[in-house]
């Protein structure tokens, strides 16, 4: 049986053009938590709280993960597909909760100069906005 982290590398390697083994090597340890949530922390790290361990990384939908913010930084420069390069408007709409055009199709890593700004999911036409409402800029 394949390990989370194994799985979450096909995924990421399918979604974005990541090298599988590549990741693999990567210091990271991955543990599933309540409703497919990923939390990624670094391996060997101790446990400083009993109620936060480790980061918000993204959840498994069972076809894919759609990468949080961190999990958009942690990954995104090792994407080679579905990277959307956007212009200071489109990143401010973005943060603002708003939904964007987007050609591509699945799931979609926006980044904004070296910022990766989160994850959403296209339909090859709208790009679906996933960044928390907490998370959100107000102008």
């Amino acid at each position: 049986m394949k390990t989370l982290k194994e799985r979450i590398a096909e995924f990421l390697e399918e979604q974005f053009g990541i090298d599988k083994e590549e990741f693999l090597r990567l210091d990271l340890e991955f543990e599933e938590r309540g409703k497919h949530r990923v939390y990624v922390f670094r391996k060997g790290c101790p446990n400083i709280s009993l109620y936060h361990y480790g980061i918000y990384f993204g959840t498994l939908d069972g076809r894919g993960i759609r990468l949080s913010i961190e999990g958009s930084f942690i990954v995104g420069k090792l994407a080679k597909k579905n990277v959307l390069e956007v212009d200071d408007e489109t990143a401010r709409r973005w943060m603002r909760g708003e939904d964007i055009e987007c050609s591509m199709k699945g799931y979609v890593i926006l980044k904004w100069k070296n910022f990766f700004l989160g994850c959403g999911k296209s339909n090859g036409r709208i790009l679906r906005n996933f960044v928390p409402k907490n998370r959100r800029i107000v102008d």
